[in-house]
């Protein structure tokens, strides 16, 4: 009666809204920081080297356990994972491609990883969600706009160091430049990968992650280099 009643209760009810990713294509598991605008309030400004740190910890960690994972992309409080089974008929997806299963087991991994990695106090918490990419050009165009993405907050991010809300409310990204430079800041003289992001690849010696990654418009090479 047991094994009977098990077997209808994961039937009808534990298997009834479970979904799995179509095979042969591009998948994006994107991790993000839940309330972290609270999380970094007393924080390193404009930039937390500490925080970068947790974070591409958590990547490797994260980036070492997902089957058919390419690479990670990382800024600010996100990262953007790349997996895929292309190759082969028989190439594996992580849990088979049960979607519950990834976003489930990615954040956890990730949240614990990074709590590892990170001193402090207060315990923080990432999301996750997956993607389904078709064609090969439009998981470029993802990643494209995740580094553009990572642009403008760096940008902000430095303008608030030096300005408040009110002086940069509806400032326009050439003006905020501006505001910058009476102030003999310049943004294009910040640390690279805090203006452009960061990248976890594997290479011959397992999974390292890269800080002086190039910007990926001027550079199709880089990317084309890691997507299969």
């Amino acid at each position: 009666m047991k094994d009977d009643l098990g077997r209808r209760i994961k039937r009808e009810y534990e298997d009834a809204f479970q979904l799995r990713l179509p095979r042969h294509s591009y998948f994006i598991v994107r991790i993000d920081g839940r309330g972290f605008h609270t999380f970094t309030a007393n924080l390193e400004r404009p930039y937390c080297r500490a925080l970068a740190d947790a974070m591409d910890q958590a990547a490797l960690h994260l980036a070492r356990e997902m089957i058919g994972c390419r690479f990670g992309f990382g800024q600010s409080d996100e990262y953007s994972f790349l997996l895929a089974d292309t190759e082969r008929d028989d190439s594996p997806l992580w849990f088979d491609g049960n979607v519950q299963k990834i976003v489930s087991v990615s954040a956890s991994l990730f949240t614990g990883a990074f709590n590892r990695a990170f001193a402090s106090t207060n315990i923080a918490a990432f999301d996750s969600r997956v993607m389904v990419i078709s064609k090969r050009g439009e998981v470029e165009k993802y990643f494209l706009w995740r580094q553009l993405d990572a642009e403008a907050n760096s940008l902000n991010m430095l303008a608030s160091a030096h300005y408040s809300h009110e002086e940069l409310l509806r400032k326009s990204t050439a003006e905020k430049h501006d505001l910058l430079n009476t102030k003999g800041v310049n943004w294009a003289k910040e640390t690279a990968d805090f203006k452009r992001g960061r990248v976890v690849s594997r290479g011959d010696a397992g999974w390292v992650v890269d800080r002086e990654i190039p910007i990926f418009s001027r550079d199709a090479g880089y990317l084309g280099g890691l997507i299969p």
